[in-house]
């Protein structure tokens, strides 16, 4: 189940945690957003990846979105213990998020 994180909690929810955290920054117009959030959750229920999902709402929280950058939408930054592994624009298939995945993911 997504966690939501805004500008005054994002620090607190993603962390220095040893689970890795998948951030979504996404935007209620954003058509791609809305084909890619049913992917993002199945990939987390499937259990393929051991990861958190969080998503951020760009258009509310500027100050998170400046902060990595994001330019357009949906952005996916794959993070484990504060420090980005890799980043990802535009919506993709579920086969496409987990080779994205496999290959940013530290192995274990």
């Amino acid at each position: 189940m997504a966690q939501i994180a805004n500008d005054a909690n994002f620090d607190q929810i993603v962390g220095q945690d040893e689970t890795p955290v998948l951030v979504d920054f996404w935007a209620p117009w954003c058509k791609p957003c809305h084909a890619l959030s049913p992917i993002l959750d199945e990939t987390e229920a499937a259990g393929t990846f051991r990861f958190r999902l969080v998503k951020v709402n760009a258009d509310e929280n500027a100050e998170v979105a400046q902060r990595f950058n994001v330019r357009s939408l949906p952005t996916l930054v794959l993070m484990s213990k504060g420090e980005t592994l890799g980043r990802k624009i535009g919506s993709m298939s579920r086969s496409a998020l987990e080779q994205w995945m496999s290959t940013s993911l530290p192995a274990g």
